[in-house]
């Protein structure tokens, strides 16, 4: 059997992929599970390039320079056009600091590091995925960075004679189980890096060497039928029953890649299933399939775009119109770009295409060191933009690690020293505290900084980060029992862990955002910090600062497609934010309420920034008509710094 031939069920497949991935990217509740496209794209790679690789072993005409000079004429003819015109469109609407960081991803995007990039971004105070223009190229680095690896080997093992099924099973199973101990351990880790998807692309190879070597092409139709019904039930309960947050790749990844291999197992031959003859081989399947490539290149840049420019939560309209633009824009590129150079026989193509790239990548830095500016920086649009990366909260800070998760940050005398305890609403108060140690306000006093962002700093709660929590815990009773400490700080995004991330975070198996799972997480937390006093300690409690997605810098100035923009002034009064609530049945101005009596009862006193950041019944956005907040729940460090007066009573003498 020749494994080299056309298939155009194979193409469906790509279809279906392509189609799960666009569909879940701009419209995620009606695929939950589409992103499980990219998995099938894993697998499909596996086995063609697979096919290919053996072919060229098998007849003993196998070159490397060959091969990638396939891949190159692959994928470079798409990739650079679709790398230019996101340069260019970016160029045109995007700030300063979002223009370096797309300059950033498309010159890691020309190395085939884009995944391992993404990967050392994740964190708490990342840019949203959606801003990000470039972020679906992690997956086309993942794959070719395998296939920097897979050629050697297989060359190596051709040579040595060793036995491939068993060398590429054992890889599978290396790769897989790491998968599934990364899952629980690094999420991230997980999903972008190339070792825990390598399985992927392996089940593909041995479903092609399993062709080769056997044939299958007088199988019964029986058998076909019931494996490609297997792969339709399969890749469908995954599409529709994954979910975004749940551990991925992990086990769930197994729905994907096996209803991929019995899908391609039952298509074989010329006795292949109905479902690959009648549904994965229909003609506009099948040129959706062709497009596939340049389709997954283009609709996510469109649609980032479209968040960019409109905001979290733009119209359906104009998500509809960066499909529709992605689709044509695909099917040009395939058919006027694409397959001209894919097929053009001359001399200078590879050298044209590698030049390309490279002047791609050399224009991409300098767009990321900032040499080239973009449209908007003479504009007052950079001042927005300079707000929302001021989350330097760390400087001037001694930083030692206490444990696996969680780092200590300390500064100031030797002396008594104030203990500060939560997540990143109390991180964002170390630049008020600097200024007072560099002003000799404290005298001698110091501080430490025992925080995590995202994490809920209150004994017995169990969130997501679980191993993190346990920790603090520990760290809290250890440093808050120390002799050179006398005070006690805790502070929190009280809002978020009572009600949207309550469901998240339990407390004897209640959520927080539930009147019982509020009640004992608050008695658990009054609890830790009435044993402080009982030592001697004073406490303290900081309340919420206000959050609204109207604070955010970005969301204060209204962007345009063509590069023009309007300037806006929202207003947010005090009533508004206290009357706020989704999952829980308290409002906002209810929970403080309720914090602040149990910390009274408790002998902890409390602080409540919105008496310093609100004026005549109005939340205060702006500071000399600059934003003061970096995005819609962090204050910007140098407002911080020179505002933030709640913050002083708990450090000076």
């Amino acid at each position: 059997m020749s494994l080299i031939k056309y298939r155009s069920d194979i193409d469906g497949l790509r279809a279906i992929a392509v189609l799960g991935v666009v569909i879940y990217h701009a419209f995620p509740w009606a695929l939950p599970g589409g992103f499980i496209g990219v998995d099938i794209f894993f697998v499909i790679s596996g086995y063609l390039i697979s096919g290919i690789l053996y072919k060229g072993h098998l007849q003993g005409g196998f070159s490397f320079r060959e091969f990638y000079a396939r891949r190159v004429r692959r994928l470079f003819p798409a990739l650079i056009t679709v790398l230019v015109l996101s340069l260019a469109y970016g160029w045109l609407i995007l700030l300063p600091d979002e223009y370096e960081q797309l300059g950033k991803h498309i010159a890691a995007g020309t190395l085939f590091i884009q995944n391992i990039v993404f990967w050392k971004e994740s964190g708490y105070f990342d840019t949203a995925a959606n801003l990000k223009p470039m972020l679906h190229l992690w997956s086309l680095a993942v794959e070719e960075q395998f296939y920097i690896f897979f050629p050697p080997l297989l060359l190596l093992i051709w040579k040595r004679k060793w036995p491939l099924v068993a060398i590429l099973g054992a890889l599978l199973t290396a790769s897989m189980i790491g998968n599934l101990m990364m899952s629980v351990q690094n999420s991230a880790s997980d999903f972008f890096l190339t070792p825990y998807r390598a399985w992927e692309f392996l089940g593909g190879s041995l479903l092609a060497w399993w062709h080769y070597d056997k044939g299958h092409e007088e199988d019964t139709p029986l058998y076909r039928e019931a494996l490609s019904w297997g792969g339709v039930l399969l890749m469908g309960v995954g599409m529709v029953w994954i979910q975004k947050g749940q551990p991925y790749p992990g086990w769930r990844a197994l729905l994907p890649v096996a209803g991929t291999l019995l899908l391609m197992e039952g298509g074989v031959g010329n006795m292949g299933a109905w479902v690959n003859r009648k549904v994965l081989s229909n003609p506009a399947l099948v040129w959706v399939g062709l497009i596939s490539y340049p389709l997954y290149l283009y609709h996510w840049p469109a649609l980032s775009f479209v968040h960019i420019v409109k905001g979290e939560d733009p119209s359906p309209i104009y998500l509809w119109e960066a499909l529709i633009i992605s689709l044509l824009l695909a099917a040009a590129t395939y058919h006027f770009i694409e397959r001209n150079i894919r097929h053009n026989k001359s001399k200078y193509t590879l050298p044209t295409l590698m030049s390309g790239f490279v002047g791609v990548g050399i224009l991409a830095t300098l767009a990321f060191n900032g040499k080239i500016k973009p449209y908007l920086f003479q504009s007052i649009l950079p001042e927005y933009a300079k707000a929302s990366q001021e989350h330097n909260y760390f400087d001037n800070t001694k930083v030692t690690k206490y444990s696996a998760h969680i780092w200590l940050h300390e500064a100031g005398g030797t002396e008594k020293k104030t203990l500060y305890i939560g997540d990143s609403h109390m991180q964002q108060c170390i630049p008020r505290i600097i200024n007072l140690i560099n002003s000799g306000s404290v005298q001698q006093r110091g501080m430490i900084f025992l925080t995590l962002g995202g994490l809920l700093p209150v004994p017995k709660v169990i969130g997501p980060q679980k191993s993190a929590g346990e920790e603090m815990t520990r760290g809290i009773l250890e440093y808050g029992l120390r002799d050179d400490v006398d005070r006690v700080v805790v502070a929190a995004n009280w809002v978020y862990f009572f009600d949207q991330g309550g469901e998240k975070n339990t407390i004897n198996n209640m959520p927080l955002c539930s009147e019982k799972g509020a009640d004992a997480a608050i008695s658990s937390l009054m609890l830790t910090l009435t044993n402080f006093n009982k030592t001697g300690k004073k406490t303290y409690l900081i309340l919420n600062t206000p959050i609204a997605q109207c604070l955010g810098p970005k969301q204060l100035v209204r962007r345009n497609f063509d590069g023009s923009f309007q300037k806006i002034n929202p207003t947010l009064r005090v009533s508004e934010l206290e009357n706020g609530k989704a999952l829980s049945p308290l409002t906002h101005g209810e929970l403080m309420e309720k914090l602040k009596t149990a910390a009274n009862a408790a002998g902890v006193i409390v602080i409540n920034p919105l008496d310093t950041l609100s004026k005549d019944g109005f939340c205060l956005i702006y500071d000399n008509e600059k934003p003061i907040y970096c995005d819609p729940h962090h204050l910007r460090s140098s407002y911080v710094r020179d505002h933030a007066t709640y913050i002083d009573q708990t450090i000076l003498p």
